[in-house]
């Protein structure tokens, strides 16, 4: 930081530089895991921001609470529920298989479970009407693809429940979508179809 330049908020709050801050988060390994949870949020926050201002979406919220889902999103009168993540950093064999099958993987579960200690990490099939992913953990870039939650895996012991790790492709393919305001607009008209 320049002399003269503001603090960023972040480092009046912690009362530590943007470097020891930063240090401190090299130095953790769970740490850059929030720190990239939060990332693909932001990105996705401002392609959301972006759709408003240009009119294509009314409006839209960020949730930063346990138990919320990321974004809520208004498209044509409806609520859409987004649920962002991240894909997973592959091991040296999924790195290989996803250079093979083009595939990788997104791991869907809560970070906790009920306050009342019941398993409730796994997602149900209607929390969240589209899933985000971000691709950087392969690919390098905040780059995502977008699919409807209603094409994603079910548990074959408890179909109301999704399977946790569900296949991503690197690229929008099939089901996966490149445009998020397809996605949306396609969630709502299926949602304002079921009424």
């Amino acid at each position: 930081m320049a002399d003269g330049e503001p603090r960023h908020p972040v480092e009046v709050e912690l009362n530590a530089s943007a470097t020891d801050i930063m240090d401190a988060i090299a130095a953790g390994f769970r740490a850059k895991i929030d720190v990239k949870g939060k990332l693909a949020e932001l990105f996705l926050n401002r392609d959301l921001r972006r759709l408003k201002d240009a009119g294509a979406i009314e409006g839209y919220v960020w949730n930063d609470t346990d138990g919320h889902p990321d974004f809520s999103v208004t498209v044509g009168g409806i609520e859409v529920i987004i649920e962002c993540k991240n894909v997973r950093s592959p091991t040296v064999a999924e790195a290989k298989l996803a250079r093979e099958k083009w595939r990788s993987r997104v791991e869907l579960q809560k970070t906790r479970n009920s306050k009342d200690g019941t398993p409730t990490r796994g997602y149900r099939t209607d929390e969240f009407d589209v899933l985000s992913v971000a691709l950087f953990n392969q690919t390098g870039k905040w780059e995502y693809v977008h699919v409807l939650t209603v094409g994603l895996e079910r548990r074959p012991d408890d179909p109301d429940r999704l399977v946790i790790m569900q296949p991503v492709p690197l690229q929008p393919s099939g089901i996966w979508k490149g445009n998020l305001l397809d996605v949306l607009k396609e969630a709502a008209q299926a949602k304002r179809t079921r009424g």
